[in-house]
């Protein structure tokens, strides 16, 4: 007896239900985000101007490790600092083995650095300083490393851009729990038409404060009045920039000081005139299962990657653990594409 078919009512279900999840990825979480955030820019300044490159700088006294020779000989194309903390070796390590090793990604010098504030303990300070001699890639703010700190920790690392590696088109600043596709997003800035002014990440949009005092994300209407933040783009990685990144300085004295740390930069953004551009490409806080087509050509970022991943997953770019066949790709896209929509 031959199979019988699925009944007519099923297939068309099936397709419908397929091209809603399209058009929700394409007007929601991807395609047309992106759209939006560039027809969109003109209007979401702030209430300021874009700013003249001259943002106050930080001090010698401003760092513990200053690594003032850290940016290289010469200024590379794209800066990476990764926001890190001094009990974080692990994921300090995983990063420099994989995606942070190289000194060329996509055809551009590409620079990693890690930036972190002072632990609690002059042992674990001496510890770090050994690191720091070994590697050559720490930059230590002189502040304590608190979840409080992180808009401060941010800041430091743009200062520290602006100061001792001027000449670099990019800053990236991302996590240390998060696995970039640095030859893929080094590609992508090259080719963008320049010169231009970038703040780009995935954007977090109408985003309410939270007003609840025991939360760690808690933000006091003294601080902030209005009922929703202006768009930003996700502090688990975004790019700005070299100009964007000095205005973004240049605004931080006029800006109210929000403990968070994505929704400030964002905010001094606005003040300055500069709009985020949104890509579904990085994840966000959205975490992706080890995939060669997601990691390996879909995504920028990734999310909530731990130290024994980091390296597996800098091999799907290499071509390693798997290749992208067509049927992964499909499944990739459409994973990729349920995600989008997703809360992050």
């Amino acid at each position: 007896m031959a199979p019988r078919r699925p009944p007519a009512w099923l297939l068309r279900g099936l397709l419908a239900g397929l091209g809603g999840l399209a058009l929700v990825s394409l007007l929601g979480g991807g395609t047309g985000e992106e759209l939006l955030s560039w027809s969109l820019a003109p209007f979401l300044g702030g209430g300021g101007r874009f700013l003249p490159p001259d943002p106050p700088l930080p001090g010698p006294d401003s760092f513990l490790l200053p690594n003032v020779e850290g940016c290289g000989p010469r200024a590379p194309f794209l800066l990476v600092l990764v926001a890190s903390a001094p009990g974080h070796r692990a994921q300090r390590q995983a990063v420099r083995a994989s995606w942070g090793g190289p000194r060329w990604a996509g055809g551009q010098a590409v620079r990693t650095l890690f930036a972190l504030g002072a632990p609690g303990s002059g042992q674990e300070q001496a510890r770090l300083e050994e690191e720091a001699q070994r590697h050559g890639d720490l930059v230590q703010g002189r502040f304590a490393d608190t979840y409080a700190n992180l808009t401060l920790k941010t800041m430091m690392l743009l200062g520290w851009a602006a100061a001792h590696c001027p000449g670099a088109a990019f800053v990236v600043k991302v996590d240390d729990d998060v696995f970039l596709n640095l030859p893929a997003l080094a590609r992508h800035l090259g080719a963008l038409p320049g010169p231009r002014r970038l703040y780009l990440g995935r954007v977090h949009w109408r985003v309410q404060p939270n007003r609840d005092p025991s939360n760690r994300h808690h933000v006091p209407a003294a601080a902030y009045p209005a009922g929703a933040f202006p768009p930003y783009c996700s502090g688990t990685a975004y790019v700005l920039s070299g100009d964007a990144a000095r205005g973004v300085l240049a605004a931080a004295p006029h800006v109210p000081p929000v403990p968070l740390e994505d929704v400030y930069v964002g905010l001094c953004a606005r003040w300055a005139g500069l709009a985020p551009t949104h890509t579904a490409r990085m994840a966000g806080a959205t975490h992706y299962p080890l995939d060669p087509c997601c990691y390996g050509e879909l995504l920028y970022s990734v999310h909530q990657v731990g130290p024994q991943a980091m390296g597996a997953a800098w091999a799907l770019v290499g071509g390693e653990g798997g290749s992208c066949t067509p049927l992964h790709r499909g499944l990739g896209v459409l994973r990729w594409m349920c995600c989008l929509w997703l809360p992050s």
